[in-house]
């Protein structure tokens, strides 16, 4: 049933939420809108791994109908967080999109106001995510976002020409994509002289990412729960993948893992560390897994090698000590902003502090 409707002398919408049947309608929409699929090739079935196989199942879709046109859609996400030593249930925005014609009637606005009271009936605390340059300045203004940061973007160069080096560092702080068989062929980088830890190429994450999780999770007072069931979702099953999973190993015991991809960006393919988790009790682990990146993206000819890190992050020294740096704003080549609106006010403090969030490339879909 449609839960409210607009109209002008010209065009008229209605908010209802989504129905079983409409992801066909939201797919065209979506293709129509930005140009291109939803995932690398086709949209329909990244659409039901993102919505119908998410492991918290609920759907939160507002869509707006100009009678059986699709015109508009605001969706989020559930995502389990960990907030401060408990767990709690937030959304993570994104795939929000508006029909060309249909700009300026408010259907952005009044699609997010009906999801939120809806979410926030669900009991879910908060929402986040990751607006665009041309998206920001809207959910500051019409939703009451905080923006927490800009996207907190390091590179490491690689393999690249001086004259772009000194282009991209001399403001900051101290061609095809590579192929599967590439990164394959980089398995003999699993090696750890020293003896001390092993490192081991995986195929899905097993009952020891959950053991690791219970170990980490206390490292940072705001980030997504890296439990099995989510890492298999995000990173396993999704349709078209390229994920890399390593995992290190001291004996029988899981220290961390890393998950990586590669992808052809404006100044070259660029490696991604999508998600990064170290027991930081496991002295030299954390190096280990970021030589063993590095290396990797050396011996495929990568550009550069990529990590989100905020300045909370337990991570940030080690990742700066192998030379991976804060990339300039104004550099980006995609510029993406982190920011949140609470729908729980006591916890509007915490989610709004920059310090206190961990994020990845991993925890936004547009990797």
């Amino acid at each position: 049933m449609p839960e409210n409707k607009i109209e002008n002398k010209n065009k008229s919408f209605e908010i209802r939420s989504y129905e079983h049947g409409d992801e066909n309608a939201i797919c065209a929409l979506f293709e129509r809108v930005f140009g291109k699929p939803m995932g690398a090739t086709e949209s329909i079935r990244h659409w039901q791994w993102e919505f119908l196989e998410n492991p918290l199942k609920d759907i939160f879709i507002k869509l707006a109908w100009d009678k059986e046109r699709l015109v508009g859609q605001y969706a989020a996400s559930p995502v389990r967080i960990y907030v401060d030593g408990y767990d709690t249930i937030a959304a993570l925005s994104h795939d929000t999109m508006t029909d060309s014609q249909y700009g300026g009637l408010g259907i952005f606005r009044t699609a997010a106001e009906a999801l939120y009271t809806e979410q926030t009936n669900a009991g879910q605390s908060f929402i986040y995510g990751f607006p665009n340059r041309n998206s920001i300045h809207g959910f500051i203004k019409y939703l009451k976002w905080q923006q927490i940061m800009p996207a907190p973007v390091h590179i490491r160069p690689v393999r690249i020409s001086k004259s772009i080096s000194r282009r991209i560092f001399h403001n900051a702080d101290s061609s095809s994509a590579t192929t599967e068989n590439a990164f394959q062929n980089a398995s003999s980088l699993l090696l750890d002289k020293s003896g001390k830890y092993k490192l081991h190429m995986e195929t899905e994450f097993g009952d020891w990412a959950d053991d690791l999780w219970l170990r980490c999770r206390n490292q940072h007072n705001l980030w997504v729960v890296r439990n099995k069931a989510y890492l298999n979702w995000r990173y396993v099953t999704k349709p078209e993948n390229k994920y890399h999973i390593v995992s290190i190993w001291q004996g029988f015991q899981p220290v961390g893992y890393v998950v990586f991809a590669c992808s052809n960006m404006n100044f070259g393919d660029t490696l991604f560390v999508m998600d990064f988790l170290v027991d930081l009790n496991f002295k030299g682990a954390a190096d280990l897994l970021i030589r063993y990146v590095v290396d990797v993206a050396k011996k495929n000819e990568c550009a550069f090698a990529s990590v989100l890190l905020t300045p909370g992050s337990k991570y940030l020294h080690i990742f700066r000590k192998k030379l991976f740096l804060p990339l300039p704003e104004r550099l980006f080549p995609q510029p993406l902003y982190f920011g949140a609106r609470c729908f729980d006010p006591s916890m509007k403090k915490l989610v709004n502090d920059p310090k206190a969030w961990f994020i990845s490339w991993g925890d936004n879909d547009v990797i």
